[in-house]
């Protein structure tokens, strides 16, 4: 073994033992409170402290841009997937809406009962006893002024609810306008961002098939260069002359 060669190796030994030494005596390079997940926890703690509307802007956002983060999806894909999403947030809308509404009638209704109810139930008692013209008279006013009451009470509660209802539809509909809004112009940056990255992958692979290509001739030249030239005699060994 020539004396350069002995020289080498020594010195990839010490080489090796100094990295392996550094390696085993490197701190960690921040503490375990100032990791990556100690800041999403930490991240999350101050969320609580966060407006409750500025959250939903947040989450909204973060929707959107989760939406339009995979370039993979084709537009088309996008768009079905969020028509998709509005269509399940109608369906739940409207599904709700229509439980706020029979909840409704069931009060309305059950009130009906128990004031007509009442009202025959002071009616049969009336009967019971005698009463004069004016006492007859100034009962059954009585209970016609209170069903009036009760009606119109009943009319304006329906009115109220009525108002309110509409009021709910029409934000829900602004909402999702709003937001369909929103999307339509993140899509057509989306759908541009979509095309480029597309056009940069068909180009990698345009670019990855033409090298495969010359490297295939490079070959196929090279074992040509090799198959013509002349053979060589190897000699033929004897026993001796």
């Amino acid at each position: 073994m020539s004396l350069a060669w002995r020289y080498f190796l020594l010195g990839t030994v010490i080489l090796t033992a100094f990295a392996h030494t550094a390696h085993a005596e490197e701190p960690t390079l921040v503490d375990d409170k100032y990791s990556l997940k100690a800041d999403r926890e930490a991240l999350d703690k101050l969320r609580k402290d966060i407006p409750v509307e500025r959250q939903k802007e947040n989450d909204e956002k973060a929707f959107m841009d989760q939406m339009m983060s995979d370039l993979t999806k084709s537009p088309a894909e996008v768009r079905s997937r969020f028509s998709s999403i509005l269509n399940k947030k109608r369906e739940v809308f409207n599904k709700d809406m229509t439980k706020v509404r029979q909840d409704f009638n069931k009060v309305q209704t059950k009130e009906r009962e128990e004031f007509t109810k009442k009202a025959g139930e002071e009616r049969k008692q009336f009967s019971r006893k005698k009463a004069s013209s004016d006492e007859r008279k100034s009962f059954f006013e009585d209970q016609e002024s209170r069903r009036k009451e009760f009606y119109e009470n009943q009319k304006s509660k329906r009115d109220e609810f009525e108002a309110d209802m509409r009021d709910k539809r029409k934000n829900f509909d602004d909402y999702m306008r709003a937001k369909t809004d929103e999307f339509n112009q993140l899509h057509r940056d989306y759908s541009s961002r979509y095309q480029e990255n597309k056009k940069a992958l068909e180009d990698q692979k345009k670019q990855a098939a033409q090298k495969k290509k010359d490297l295939q001739k490079n070959i196929d030249k090279e074992y040509e260069a090799i198959k013509n030239q002349p053979a060589t005699s190897l000699g033929v060994e004897g026993s001796g002359n």
